[in-house]
């Protein structure tokens, strides 16, 4: 639409106000892949009533057909199911140039009783994870949707995975607040590490009481919080996508954030130092009152053994790390 990178946060922020000014709008999820195809499942697009859109369901193969189907959609009020690749016969028109098939759920906010972007843009804006489950008919293309419903908690498929159940008869699909990184100490290594997170869209935080070490000269582009490690992260909250990464070195800074993280949902805690601080920081910990399969969860000395030096490979090898632990938990 204006060329710039929207973000699905970024969709959902826009689509929700979209539907509290009640400016009709559709939008296009991706709901199955097969082959080669651009773009992941639960990638999805906003097409306003102008046939204006934000986002991508493939890259540019078959947006301007999934905007003619959205201006239908939004006409009718009907939810559609729309399906390209090299399978059909238009596929010379309209079909994906690099050979995969794609399967695209329509759903216009027209018509609707309460489109699910609302919700899913508020659970994110509180930090919670959300599951929307839609029923699906595959044999009525233009009426695929039954019944849809928001997950409990307590379900078995909450938070699971987004995509369609073996049958392909649900479509779930989950969304995560914006992942967050908290690191415990304004040290050099911070600086690098903070750029190559900032550079994954992690929402990037430094905790440390020290203004000399903490500051907006030294992190301008991350939010700096200068209190006490267990006191900044008991004011912060620690969910499922957060990560907990100490590098003071220092057990007074170091030692109370990760007791509080080893024992928190955080989908990641990891801690700077070679083998024998490990050690010695695992003593500490242990008489502090953790147990061991708390303390088996941290990740020390951080980030993957790959012979980094320096602080621009040891950022690499953190992330490193973080990313396959985190796509390890999905």
């Amino acid at each position: 639409m204006d060329g710039a990178v929207y973000r699905d946060r970024d969709l959902l922020k826009i689509g929700s106000a979209w539907l509290d000014d009640s400016q009709p709008f559709a939008s296009a999820t991706v709901i199955s892949t097969w082959g080669s195809a651009p773009r992941e499942v639960g990638a999805f697009m906003l097409v306003d009533d102008n046939g204006q859109f934000l986002g991508s369901v493939s890259g540019g193969c078959v947006e301007n057909a999934v905007v003619e189907r959205a201006l239908t959609s939004m006409r009718t009020g009907e939810v559609c199911l729309v399906e390209f690749g090299v399978s059909d016969d238009d596929v010379l028109s309209i079909g994906l140039a690099c050979g995969g098939q794609i399967q695209v759920l329509i759903e216009p906010s027209v018509g609707s009783k309460q489109h699910w972007i609302g919700d899913a843009y508020q659970s994110i804006r509180d930090r919670n994870v959300s599951t929307l489950m839609r029923e699906l008919d595959m044999t009525n293309l233009d009426r695929p949707i039954g019944e849809s419903e928001w997950l409990q908690a307590n379900h078995v498929d909450f938070g699971r995975k987004t995509g369609l159940d073996i049958n392909h008869s649900i479509f779930l699909q989950t969304f995560r607040p914006q992942r967050r990184a908290i690191i415990i100490g304004g040290v050099h290594i911070a600086q690098a590490l903070v750029s190559g997170l900032q550079s994954l869209e992690f929402d990037v935080l430094i905790v440390d009481p020290r203004e000399v070490w903490a500051n907006a000269e030294r992190f301008p582009t991350c939010t700096i919080i200068n209190q006490w490690p267990d006191d900044a992260l008991t004011d912060i909250g620690i969910d499922s996508e957060t990560a907990i990464i100490a590098l003071t070195h220092d057990p007074k800074f170091d030692d109370p954030a990760l007791m509080l993280a080893l024992k928190s949902s955080a989908f990641y805690v990891g801690a700077l130092g070679g083998s024998k601080s490990a050690n010695s920081r695992r003593l500490r910990l242990l008489e502090n009152g953790l147990t061991d399969l708390e303390i088996d969860r941290l990740q020390s000395p951080v980030g993957l053994s790959i012979g980094a030096k320096g602080p621009s490979e040891i950022t690499v090898s953190i992330l490193a790390e973080l990313i396959s632990t985190y796509r390890s938990k999905q």
